[in-house]
Protein backbone atom coordinates (compact mmCIF):
# COMPACT_ATOMS: atom_id res chain seq x y z
CA UNK A 1 0.00 0.00 0.00
CA UNK A 2 1.25 3.47 -0.90
CA UNK A 3 1.90 5.66 2.11
CA UNK A 4 1.02 9.36 1.87
CA UNK A 5 1.92 12.12 4.34
CA UNK A 6 0.14 15.48 4.40
CA UNK A 7 2.06 18.22 6.23
CA UNK A 8 -0.42 21.06 6.64
CA UNK A 9 -1.21 23.32 9.61
CA UNK A 10 -4.68 24.24 8.29
CA UNK A 11 -7.05 21.40 9.18
CA UNK A 12 -9.50 22.33 6.43
CA UNK A 13 -6.81 22.26 3.74
CA UNK A 14 -5.46 18.96 5.06
CA UNK A 15 -8.92 17.38 4.89
CA UNK A 16 -9.40 18.59 1.31
CA UNK A 17 -6.19 16.81 0.25
CA UNK A 18 -7.20 13.71 2.21
CA UNK A 19 -10.60 13.67 0.48
CA UNK A 20 -8.97 14.08 -2.93
CA UNK A 21 -6.61 11.17 -2.27
CA UNK A 22 -9.55 8.96 -1.30
CA UNK A 23 -11.52 10.07 -4.37
CA UNK A 24 -8.56 9.23 -6.62
CA UNK A 25 -8.30 5.86 -4.89
CA UNK A 26 -11.99 5.14 -5.57
CA UNK A 27 -11.60 6.07 -9.23
CA UNK A 28 -8.50 3.92 -9.75
CA UNK A 29 -9.22 1.04 -7.32
CA UNK A 30 -6.16 1.85 -5.23
CA UNK A 31 -5.73 2.05 -1.47
CA UNK A 32 -3.59 4.61 0.33
CA UNK A 33 -2.39 4.95 3.88
CA UNK A 34 -2.68 8.63 4.86
CA UNK A 35 -0.89 10.30 7.78
CA UNK A 36 -1.49 13.93 8.79
CA UNK A 37 1.14 16.21 10.37
CA UNK A 38 0.25 19.74 11.40
CA UNK A 39 3.83 21.01 11.22
CA UNK A 40 7.23 20.07 9.81
CA UNK A 41 8.76 19.31 13.19
CA UNK A 42 6.30 16.46 13.76
CA UNK A 43 7.18 14.95 10.38
CA UNK A 44 10.92 15.14 11.06
CA UNK A 45 10.91 14.03 14.72
CA UNK A 46 12.40 10.50 14.80
CA UNK A 47 11.88 10.40 11.03
CA UNK A 48 11.73 7.02 9.31
CA UNK A 49 11.44 6.66 5.51
CA UNK A 50 8.01 5.05 5.55
CA UNK A 51 6.17 7.46 3.24
CA UNK A 52 6.16 7.26 -0.55
CA UNK A 53 4.70 10.72 -1.22
CA UNK A 54 4.66 13.83 0.96
CA UNK A 55 2.39 16.81 0.35
CA UNK A 56 4.12 19.74 2.06
CA UNK A 57 2.49 23.08 2.81
CA UNK A 58 5.06 25.86 2.52
CA UNK A 59 3.61 28.54 4.76
CA UNK A 60 3.56 27.01 8.25
CA UNK A 61 4.48 28.43 11.67
CA UNK A 62 7.58 27.29 13.58
CA UNK A 63 9.23 25.59 10.56
CA UNK A 64 8.14 26.55 7.05
CA UNK A 65 7.76 23.89 4.40
CA UNK A 66 10.88 24.81 2.44
CA UNK A 67 13.14 24.55 5.50
CA UNK A 68 11.39 21.33 6.51
CA UNK A 69 12.04 19.95 3.00
CA UNK A 70 15.75 20.81 3.22
CA UNK A 71 16.01 18.91 6.52
CA UNK A 72 13.95 16.07 5.06
CA UNK A 73 16.32 15.63 2.12
CA UNK A 74 19.22 15.03 4.52
CA UNK A 75 17.25 12.09 5.88
CA UNK A 76 15.47 10.79 2.79
CA UNK A 77 16.60 11.30 -0.81
CA UNK A 78 13.89 9.04 -2.21
CA UNK A 79 10.47 10.19 -1.03
CA UNK A 80 8.43 12.05 -3.65
CA UNK A 81 7.73 15.61 -2.52
CA UNK A 82 4.92 17.89 -3.72
CA UNK A 83 4.58 21.42 -2.36
CA UNK A 84 1.19 22.97 -1.68
CA UNK A 85 1.32 26.77 -1.53
CA UNK A 86 -0.56 30.04 -1.88
CA UNK A 87 2.35 31.51 -3.84
CA UNK A 88 3.43 30.15 -7.23
CA UNK A 89 6.85 31.83 -7.01
CA UNK A 90 7.95 29.10 -4.60
CA UNK A 91 7.97 26.62 -7.48
CA UNK A 92 11.51 27.42 -8.59
CA UNK A 93 12.83 26.97 -5.05
CA UNK A 94 11.31 23.51 -5.10
CA UNK A 95 14.02 22.31 -7.44
CA UNK A 96 16.55 22.87 -4.66
CA UNK A 97 14.99 20.01 -2.71
CA UNK A 98 14.07 17.83 -5.70
CA UNK A 99 10.35 18.48 -5.41
CA UNK A 100 8.37 16.69 -8.10
CA UNK A 101 5.80 19.46 -8.44
CA UNK A 102 3.73 22.10 -6.66
CA UNK A 103 0.01 22.80 -6.33
CA UNK A 104 -1.36 26.30 -5.82
CA UNK A 105 -4.20 26.81 -3.35
CA UNK A 106 -7.15 26.69 -3.54
CA UNK A 107 -6.54 23.12 -4.68
CA UNK A 108 -8.85 21.94 -7.43
CA UNK A 109 -9.41 18.22 -7.91
CA UNK A 110 -8.60 18.27 -11.63
CA UNK A 111 -5.16 19.76 -10.91
CA UNK A 112 -4.60 17.49 -7.93
CA UNK A 113 -5.50 14.39 -9.93
CA UNK A 114 -3.04 15.18 -12.71
CA UNK A 115 -0.15 15.82 -10.33
CA UNK A 116 -0.95 12.95 -8.00
CA UNK A 117 -1.05 10.57 -10.99
CA UNK A 118 2.44 11.77 -11.97
CA UNK A 119 3.69 11.07 -8.43
CA UNK A 120 2.21 7.57 -8.47
CA UNK A 121 3.93 6.88 -11.78
CA UNK A 122 7.27 8.05 -10.37
CA UNK A 123 7.21 5.77 -7.34
CA UNK A 124 6.01 2.80 -9.39
CA UNK A 125 9.31 2.90 -11.30
CA UNK A 126 11.25 2.59 -8.04
CA UNK A 127 9.28 -0.05 -6.19
CA UNK A 128 10.41 -1.01 -2.75
CA UNK A 129 11.01 -4.72 -2.16
CA UNK A 130 11.00 -6.74 1.01
CA UNK A 131 14.10 -8.44 2.41
CA UNK A 132 13.79 -11.24 4.95
CA UNK A 133 16.75 -11.32 7.35
CA UNK A 134 17.42 -14.64 9.06
CA UNK A 135 18.69 -14.46 12.63
CA UNK A 136 19.06 -16.90 15.48
CA UNK A 137 16.17 -15.24 17.27
CA UNK A 138 13.95 -15.53 14.18
CA UNK A 139 13.39 -13.40 11.10
CA UNK A 140 13.15 -9.65 10.53
CA UNK A 141 11.46 -8.11 7.51
CA UNK A 142 13.08 -5.03 5.98
CA UNK A 143 12.35 -2.93 2.94
CA UNK A 144 15.07 -1.92 0.53
CA UNK A 145 14.49 1.76 1.30
CA UNK A 146 15.55 1.18 4.91
CA UNK A 147 18.97 -0.14 3.87
CA UNK A 148 21.90 2.27 3.57
CA UNK A 149 24.38 -0.55 2.90
CA UNK A 150 25.03 -4.18 3.76
CA UNK A 151 28.40 -5.42 4.98
CA UNK A 152 29.60 -9.02 5.04
CA UNK A 153 32.30 -10.63 7.17
CA UNK A 154 32.44 -14.37 6.61
CA UNK A 155 28.81 -15.48 6.60
CA UNK A 156 27.65 -12.70 8.90
CA UNK A 157 25.73 -9.86 7.28
CA UNK A 158 25.41 -6.47 8.93
CA UNK A 159 22.53 -4.32 7.70
CA UNK A 160 23.23 -0.62 8.22
CA UNK A 161 19.76 0.96 8.23
CA UNK A 162 18.25 4.41 8.36
CA UNK A 163 17.13 3.62 11.92
CA UNK A 164 19.89 1.36 13.30
CA UNK A 165 21.93 -1.75 12.64
CA UNK A 166 20.93 -5.41 12.65
CA UNK A 167 22.87 -8.59 11.96
CA UNK A 168 21.90 -11.71 10.08
CA UNK A 169 23.32 -14.58 8.07
CA UNK A 170 23.39 -15.27 4.35
CA UNK A 171 25.12 -14.51 1.08
CA UNK A 172 25.88 -10.99 -0.14
CA UNK A 173 25.89 -12.32 -3.71
CA UNK A 174 22.33 -13.60 -3.29
CA UNK A 175 21.25 -10.22 -1.91
CA UNK A 176 22.94 -8.48 -4.83
CA UNK A 177 20.76 -10.48 -7.24
CA UNK A 178 17.65 -9.78 -5.18
CA UNK A 179 18.31 -6.03 -5.05
CA UNK A 180 19.53 -5.64 -8.63
CA UNK A 181 16.36 -3.88 -9.82
CA UNK A 182 16.74 -1.35 -7.00
CA UNK A 183 20.20 -0.40 -8.32
CA UNK A 184 22.20 -1.58 -5.29
CA UNK A 185 25.91 -1.44 -6.15
CA UNK A 186 28.91 -3.56 -5.17
CA UNK A 187 31.86 -1.28 -4.45
CA UNK A 188 33.88 -4.00 -2.74
CA UNK A 189 33.59 -7.70 -1.98
CA UNK A 190 32.43 -6.69 1.51
CA UNK A 191 29.82 -4.03 0.66
CA UNK A 192 26.48 -3.78 -1.13
CA UNK A 193 25.43 -0.12 -1.29
CA UNK A 194 22.12 1.64 -1.76
CA UNK A 195 23.08 4.52 -4.13
CA UNK A 196 20.25 6.68 -2.78
CA UNK A 197 22.34 7.14 0.39
CA UNK A 198 25.68 7.97 -1.24
CA UNK A 199 26.87 11.42 -0.17
CA UNK A 200 29.98 11.57 -2.35
CA UNK A 201 32.78 9.55 -3.89
CA UNK A 202 36.43 10.50 -3.74
CA UNK A 203 39.30 8.31 -4.86
CA UNK A 204 38.69 4.83 -3.50
CA UNK A 205 36.24 5.92 -0.82
CA UNK A 206 32.43 6.15 -0.83
CA UNK A 207 30.95 8.33 1.90
CA UNK A 208 27.39 7.50 2.87
CA UNK A 209 24.80 9.93 4.21
CA UNK A 210 25.21 8.44 7.71
CA UNK A 211 28.91 9.39 7.62
CA UNK A 212 30.31 5.88 7.11
CA UNK A 213 33.23 5.67 4.69
CA UNK A 214 33.38 2.52 2.56
CA UNK A 215 36.19 1.26 0.35
CA UNK A 216 36.04 0.84 -3.40
CA UNK A 217 38.27 -2.03 -4.45
CA UNK A 218 40.60 -1.40 -7.37
CA UNK A 219 39.15 -4.21 -9.58
CA UNK A 220 35.59 -2.98 -9.01
CA UNK A 221 36.15 0.78 -9.32
CA UNK A 222 35.57 1.17 -13.07
CA UNK A 223 32.34 -0.83 -13.11
CA UNK A 224 31.11 0.82 -9.89
CA UNK A 225 31.60 4.34 -11.29
CA UNK A 226 30.00 3.39 -14.61
CA UNK A 227 26.93 2.02 -12.87
CA UNK A 228 26.72 5.04 -10.61
CA UNK A 229 26.98 7.36 -13.61
CA UNK A 230 24.06 5.54 -15.24
CA UNK A 231 21.99 6.06 -12.10
CA UNK A 232 22.91 9.74 -12.03
CA UNK A 233 21.84 9.92 -15.64
CA UNK A 234 18.34 8.99 -14.52
CA UNK A 235 18.21 12.27 -12.63
CA UNK A 236 19.35 11.38 -9.12
CA UNK A 237 21.40 14.01 -7.37
CA UNK A 238 24.70 12.84 -5.88
CA UNK A 239 28.13 14.38 -5.65
CA UNK A 240 31.05 12.63 -7.37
Amino acid sequence: MISIAIVEDDNREANILKAYIKKYGSETAQSFQITLYDDGFKLLDNYKPIHDIIFMDIEMPHLDGMEAAKKLRKLDDVVTLIFVTNMANYAIKGYEVDALDFIVKPVRYSTFRMKFKKAIERISTNEDIEIVVSRRSGIVRLTSRQIIYIEVVGHKLTYHLTDGVIEGHGSLTDLEKQLHNNDFLRSHASYLINPQYISHVQGYTVTMTNGDELRISRPRKKKFLQQLAEILGEGRDMQL
